[in-house]
């Protein structure tokens, strides 16, 4: 950061107090004023110094202090030469969070600590003022994302298209990336080559820092890579948790209820649960992750060993591999788009000639009664339009398959889910999109209804559907989970590249639109220029790398649960397998230099 400004509320006898510990430091009383440049380059110290002097003027109430401790600016990055002894910035920057001043991330202390192990173990502090705190974690995530974009940098710099491209990035200047801004603008490509040649790299250094749009984007190369080693995934689930109103987020949240006995009648009302998991990131986030495993361990029946994975038949069959990706909703709260490879599933060919045959297609149309549903007998548009909704639901315990009459109560659980929970609405802040002068639902409701389970030769299907806004479930996935779902099956015929491309792109796509990538580097090259750091022409286009993926995950907008789930390690994927980067740049190479003959040939063809 390029400076901390501290501000806590003071008395005159504190300042005193401090004024004679610090003998030296340059005090000066302050209204509550906290100024942290997280992107270091807006604020200047002469903005810093006019705000603090407009302050003075001001006699009214008593307010903070500011210390300046030296000229310098405060380091993100942790070095050897620091003087033992100096203000740890993060301790002196949350005085609640360290009241004694000491005990900071990365402070001098027996055993090192790094930021990311301090930063977990803040998170899961007993009396919750680490995690409930408004921008603690947004900082200890961005110093990570930094010291990530520096290193990726660093890693970039050494491949040797970098060094080959060293002049080309130097000579950039300002008006080829607003040229380049322009063309993006108008969906262009890009036509210098030397702003090519920077979004080359940073792009690929990019995709190194964690919780970046680029390194979304890798994910799809995983999902590919699957699917030549199993062939099409079988299944695609959605799962939206109501952390809002399940009672395992509120003890999560610090909430006392007691879960072998519980009663919704007691304990916190809907108000007081969603304001338990707005103000608690943590408990969202470990929430989403502990409902996640423990659903693909007792239903799916997939259990992870570190690098082993062992599988045995659960709610959707024996399951082979799984793929899941975690979103962010425009609230900020957490969902899974997953992708599932069931075992011994035909390969495409074998599935065309298996589509042709009645008694397959029978089996098929079984598993889709059994596990993907759209209509409830017992359950008219007239119930639909009767019935009060009750959201709440998910504020329950699953009814318990050992009791007697669990049949009938688990049916009455699914029937008043699938009114509150599947039943789509169109509105124009939600699904509703201007096409050709109308507005139409992007997700096509309503769908078309058929009076049975069907599938034909080419692998359509589709469920039982008399009402065409019910969105499909699995009956067991919903009355366990208590939430929001949708469940599609994929049968590898003939279309199946094509739908596999469509929910591979779905799954991996941006958490948010993206900006004109020109613009954001062209903000950042003013900068870079004003500021000759290094003479070494490689060691300049490293930082000038390192300041455009900066400013570039700087227009990202994360959610605090997102946050916490990097923070805490548990990213934003669930899978089943290990996956390591095949880097084809040196296989070709290789294979050009023990077989030269077989490379030139192929190229004359």
């Amino acid at each position: 950061m390029k400076r901390w400004s501290k501000v806590c509320p003071v008395t005159q006898e504190s300042l005193r107090n401090f004024e004679s510990r610090c003998p030296g430091s340059d005090v000066i009383p302050l209204h509550i004023l906290g100024v942290m440049d997280t992107d270091m380059s807006k604020v200047s110290s002469a903005e810093l110094m006019g705000h603090a002097l407009a302050n003075l003027f001001d006699t009214s109430q008593e307010g903070g202090y500011v210390v300046r401790h030296s000229a310098r600016p405060i380091n993100d990055f942790v070095t050897n030469d620091d003087p033992k002894g100096t203000t740890n910035p993060l301790a002196a920057a949350y005085p609640v969070l360290f009241p004694y001043g000491i005990g900071g991330i990365e402070a001098e202390r027996p055993i090192k600590v790094s930021l990311k192990e301090h930063a977990r173990w803040a998170l899961q502090y007993y009396d919750r003022r680490f995690a409930t705190h408004h921008s603690f974690l947004f900082v200890a995530f961005a110093l990570i994302q930094k010291r990530g974009a520096m290193h990726a940098a660093r890693l970039q710099m050494r491949r040797k298209d970098f060094e080959k491209d060293s002049l080309v990035l130097s000579s950039i200047t300002l008006k080829d990336l607003k040229q380049a801004e322009a063309e993006e603008r108008r969906k262009e490509p890009i036509s210098n080559p030397r702003v090519r040649a920077l979004c080359k790299h940073v792009v690929a250094a990019n995709g190194r820092v964690i919780g970046s749009d680029h390194a979304r984007a890798q994910y799809r190369s995983m999902i590919w890579g699957t699917c030549l080693f199993l062939g099409g995934p079988t299944i695609w689930i959605t799962i939206n948790p109501a952390d809002i109103h399940d009672p395992i987020a509120q003890v999560f949240a610090g909430e006392m209820i007691n879960m072998d006995s519980f009663n919704s009648l007691l304990g916190p009302d809907s108000h007081h649960r969603a304001e338990n998991i707005a103000c608690n990131p943590y408990a969202a986030a470990r929430f989403f992750d502990f409902l996640v495993r423990n659903m693909l361990e007792t239903l799916i029946g997939i259990t992870n060993h570190g690098s082993r994975m062992t599988s045995e038949a659960g709610i959707l069959g024996q399951v082979a591999a799984y793929f899941g990706v975690v979103e962010v909703q425009g609230r900020g709260t957490l969902h899974l788009h997953m992708l599932m490879w069931l075992a011994n599933t035909p390969n495409s060919d074998e599935m065309e000639q298996a589509l042709k045959k009645e008694l397959f297609r029978e089996k098929i149309r079984a598993y889709i009664a059994r596990n993907i549903r759209a209509h409830l007998d017992d359950l008219t548009d007239a119930d639909i339009k009767s019935m009060a909704r009750q959201p709440q639901l998910a504020y329950s315990r699953p009814p318990d398959p050992r009791q007697e009459g669990w049949h009938e109560r688990n049916h009455e659980t699914e029937r008043q889910l699938v009114h509150s929970q599947q039943v789509h609405t169109c509105s124009r802040w939600t699904c509703l999109r201007m096409e050709k002068g109308q507005f139409i639902c992007k997700r096509r409701a309503p769908w078309p209804m058929c009076e049975n389970d069907y599938v034909d030769e080419r692998g359509n299907w589709g469920p039982k559907r008399t009402n065409g806004y019910i969105n499909g479930y699995c009956p067991l996935l919903l009355t366990s989970l208590r939430c929001n779902m949708d469940i599609k099956l994929n049968t590898n015929g003939s279309d199946t590249k094509d739908v596999a491309f469509y929910i591979t792109a779905y799954a991996t796509k941006k958490q948010k639109k993206s900006h004109n990538l020109s613009a954001l580097m062209a903000s950042a090259l003013p900068y870079h220029i004003n500021n000759p750091k290094y003479e070494d022409i490689r060691e300049r286009n490293r930082l000038l790398l390192y300041r455009c993926i900066n400013v570039i995950n700087r227009k990202m907008e994360l959610s605090g649960p997102q946050v916490v789930s990097y923070l805490m390690g548990y990213g934003d994927t669930y899978t089943s397998h290990n996956y390591n980067p095949l880097y084809t740049g040196a296989l070709f190479s290789t294979i050009k230099h023990m077989f030269p003959d077989i490379v030139v040939g192929a190229k004359e063809m």
